[in-house]
């Protein structure tokens, strides 16, 4: 087996991409969702995505939940993934939902890696 051409996926430089939500999973010890999301055309030389999505909690006051609910808001709506204000919506809807996305660099964390992260679109006017 030659490994010699065996490197270690990096970051796409920051734009906008075309991306596909590879799997989501709730962290019930964390009360929020895991996502894990490929960025197209770049599934073999960059790594996923990884996103969190905070969810409200009992003891977030009124300022933090409607924060969290805005930021979720933003997701479902970026990757059209149905849901109703009522009822919410269902965590399997995620996988396979595709948008195009703003992906920003992290800044070097104290190793030196950099990451991308998610810079979703604002809510259009209503």
């Amino acid at each position: 087996m030659d490994l010699g051409g065996t490197v270690e996926p990096k970051p796409v430089a920051a734009g906008r991409y075309d991306l596909t939500i590879a799997r989501a999973e709730y962290r019930e010890d964390k009360g929020d969702i895991d996502v894990s999301i490929g960025i197209d055309g770049h599934e073999s030389d960059a790594p996923n995505i990884r996103h969190f999505i905070s969810l409200p909690k009992p003891d977030d006051d009124a300022g933090k939940v409607g924060f969290k609910k805005l930021f979720l808001k933003r997701f479902l709506v970026q990757f059209s993934i149905p849901y109703d204000e009522a009822s919410g919506f269902n965590i399997e809807d995620l996988a396979g939902s595709r948008a195009n996305v703003q992906v920003t660099l992290t800044e070097p964390d104290a190793n030196g890696a950099v990451y991308n992260r998610l810079n979703l679109d604002r809510l259009p006017s209503e």
